[in-house]
């Protein structure tokens, strides 16, 4: 019996011909050619994470990212799937070579599997972002709210999160998103910033069942500071400004029977 996904009809010479359905990794859209770039300008050596990241959701969108991450095995030489995974790696090796610069490309006429070539670009380009991500973790932990307003603190937290994102080099998901983990550590960076008058808020949120999104616990705490502000009470004259209304009311007073 053939498999669900791959089916068969007999051909005028006695061979099946088998074909996969559109969902599956190794169908090759018509429009799909090897002359793709999938990525633009070319990868020369520097902003690889973009790069990578851009790479896998492009790979994502195309249904062929399990081929660069090992999901999807190599079939054997006489599956039926062979020839659909060799078309498919193919087309995705020259995908890659098109989003790289020359130099870079030619580097890697070696590999025949789309799988290694993915690797060995990691492994070339992807560690020396670890010294920058470090020192930015750094930046990151010794950032506090102090005299900010939140809309201020936040967004200087979120332009150092946005730097650290573009030096992460550890794994991703299958769809290039950041592991759960690093998105939840942002709140808890976040909480650990404010002053100690949001100690109170704090412990409401680390107490919820479940952590809440980083924007929704930003919102929460802005709207808290709103609130504090329009209930705080109403500046009180000086002792000088109200001399001077009482001197001016004095004088109105002498003027009227005159």
């Amino acid at each position: 019996m053939g498999s669900p996904d791959v089916s068969s009809t007999s051909t005028a010479d006695g061979f099946d011909d088998f074909t996969v359905p559109p969902s599956h990794l190794f169908y090759v859209h018509s429009s799909d050619n090897p002359g793709t770039h999938l990525v633009s300008p070319p990868f020369d050596g520097s902003g690889f994470v973009i790069w990578r990241k851009n790479m896998l959701t492009a790979l994502f969108a195309k249904n062929k990212l399990g081929l660069i991450t090992g999901r999807v095995p190599k079939p054997q030489f006489h599956s039926p799937y062979y020839q659909f995974w060799e078309r498919c790696n193919d087309m995705v090796i020259a995908w890659i070579t098109n989003s790289l610069s020359r130099d870079i490309a030619n580097s890697l006429m070696c590999f025949d599997n789309t799988r290694d070539m993915w690797a060995d670009i990691n492994k070339r380009f992807g560690t020396s972002n670890g010294s920058k991500y470090i020192q930015i973790q750094r930046e990151v932990s010794v950032t506090s709210k102090g005299s900010l307003d939140i809309a201020t603190y936040f967004t200087k937290l979120r332009g150092l999160w946005d730097e650290l994102s573009t030096a992460y080099v550890g794994p991703v998901c299958s769809c290039g998103a950041l592991p759960k983990f690093i998105e939840e550590q942002k709140i808890y960076q976040f909480l650990s910033g404010l002053n100690e008058s949001y100690s109170t808020y704090k412990s409401n949120i680390l107490m919820m069942p479940s952590l809440p999104s980083l924007s929704k616990a930003y919102f929460m705490l802005q709207h808290d500071e709103k609130q504090k502000e329009t209930s705080a009470p109403l500046p009180s004259f000086s002792n000088d400004s109200a001399s001077f209304n009482v001197s001016t009311g004095h004088m109105n007073n002498h003027k009227a029977f005159h």
